[in-house]
């Protein structure tokens, strides 16, 4: 009881301290979120990055977003070969044969990502940036499907560590993993691809906090695209677990409408700097990214019975 109550404290001065350093400006929104502030924009220059699952979607429109902006080394690592080499042409035309590379692999195989990140290093430097967008959606093949989502955001953040942490010779950097909404709202239609993107969010967080980055001197935090235009979305109800799950999903998102995959690289682009480590950020609707505010300790999440007058929870989850 009482280290749940000092760690409200803590968590409370530490909030307080961070506002008053930074200038923000928090507004309380019934969905527990914070708009994002402007901030000097990350400096992308002489750095080089790694966008694990960069071949489509998603991961190409951030890689796409951080050649903009002046990023001058970049891999590209998926396990579709064909797709790969497509996407890496294409960026070559638009931004110059030196700046991209392509290497395939299995992003949740660490002896094989290991390999190709080692192999990226000789041409480009140790990462500053390693973008985890490799993602599957298909509860029909669930093991895949976790093996792609979570073991790959797992073995791709770990091996990024091990050679950007300054400890071991690195410079530092940053790290994204890419999730989705369901990993902060979940469907029922597909409950295992939610229990993936809560790993997610949860693995970013955890791994983002405590004295990780001081050790290291990297930044970790996710970031959750709502409903986006991409091959995931297109085929989604034909891997749904059967018929009646497909249906639920279908039903969920009605009437919703698809944001740009560009949308997404542009959002993560103008947070890398201003994302605080272990935070999770969506953006949705092609609009401004904002900060999910989680409760920050028991006290805040319990719910209890109304007649119950002994209780002294707090039943509110807004900060």
């Amino acid at each position: 009881m009482a280290l749940l109550k000092r760690s409200s404290r803590i968590l409370s001065s530490i909030v307080k301290l961070r506002s008053s350093i930074e200038g923000k400006q928090f507004s309380e929104l019934s969905e527990g979120i914070v708009e994002a502030s402007q901030e000097e924009d990350y400096n992308f220059k002489d750095k080089a990055a790694i966008v694990n699952g960069g071949a489509s979607g998603i991961g190409l429109e951030i890689a796409r977003e951080f050649l903009k902006r002046g990023l001058p080394h970049l891999s590209i690592i998926d396990i579709d070969e064909e797709q790969g080499e497509q996407a890496v042409k294409e960026l070559r035309n638009e931004f110059g044969d030196e700046k991209v590379l392509f290497f395939e692999a299995d992003v949740a195989n660490a002896l094989a990502l290991d390999s190709v990140y080692r192999k990226s290093m000789q041409f480009h430097d140790i990462p500053e940036i390693i973008i985890n967008s490799a993602g599957i959606m298909n509860d029909a093949k669930w093991d895949k499907q976790i093996w792609t989502n979570v073991t790959g955001c797992v073995v791709g953040t770990l091996l990024g560590l091990q050679y950007m942490s300054k400890s071991s010779n690195g410079y530092g950097g940053i790290i994204v993993n890419i999730g989705s909404i369901l990993g902060i709202i979940p469907s029922s239609g597909y409950p295992l691809h939610t229990m993936t993107q809560f790993g997610i969010c949860g693995f970013s967080k955890a791994i983002g906090c405590g004295n990780h980055i001081d050790r290291t001197g990297v930044k970790v935090f996710a970031m959750c695209p709502g409903l986006t235009n991409t091959r995931l979305l297109t085929e989604a109800p034909a891997n749904a677990i059967n018929d009646r799950f497909a249906q639920e999903y279908v039903d969920e998102i009605d009437g919703s409408s698809p944001q740009k995959a560009s949308s997404v690289g542009k959002a993560l682009a103008d947070i890398m700097n201003k994302a605080a480590p272990g935070s999770v950020w969506v953006v949705e609707n092609d609009c401004d990214p904002y900060e999910v505010i989680y409760p920050g300790n028991l006290f805040e999440i319990k719910k209890t019975d109304k007649n119950d007058e002994d209780s002294e929870s707090v039943t509110s989850v807004r900060n």
